[in-house]
């Protein structure tokens, strides 16, 4: 499900490749139906707004709003759990756990003395940057 702007254009229907704010311009009726019917059809809250200021003489179904707008919290939902992955936020420092051990090691010391050996060892990934001459 994607979110309509007011220049998205219909891929269905018998307004398909018409933007939205086209279709809503000639047939507001319609939207709303679309809003209310088309389970992967919701429009973008800065674009009802929008057409609620550009066309004041037709008023969305509270409805038709009602559905939008929990419409667009699954969009969002479906957002967060790709982002988060399937797992949902996961508090993972695994990786850090060397730096960490480094830290722990040097606490006591005067940060201004300390070299970024001290943190981050001499390993062969440091060399490695040291030779390439293709890094830019």
């Amino acid at each position: 499900m994607k979110a309509y702007d007011l220049n998205t254009n219909f891929t269905f229907g018998k307004y398909e490749g018409k933007s939205l704010d086209e279709v809503f311009k000639t047939d507001p009726s319609y939207v709303q139906k679309c809003m209310l019917t088309v389970d992967d059809f919701a429009i973008e809250e800065r674009s009802i707004q929008a057409l609620f200021e550009k066309y004041p003489d037709f008023e969305f179904s509270d409805e038709a709003v009602d559905a939008n707008l929990d419409k667009l919290d699954a969009i969002d939902s479906i957002e967060d759990d790709i982002f988060a992955g399937d797992e949902g936020y996961i508090d993972d420092y695994e990786d850090f756990g060397d730096l960490k051990d480094n830290l722990d090691k040097v606490a006591d010391e005067d940060f201004e003395t300390l070299e970024d050996d001290d943190f981050f060892g001499t390993d062969a990934i440091e060399e490695d940057w040291d030779d390439d001459d293709d890094f830019r």
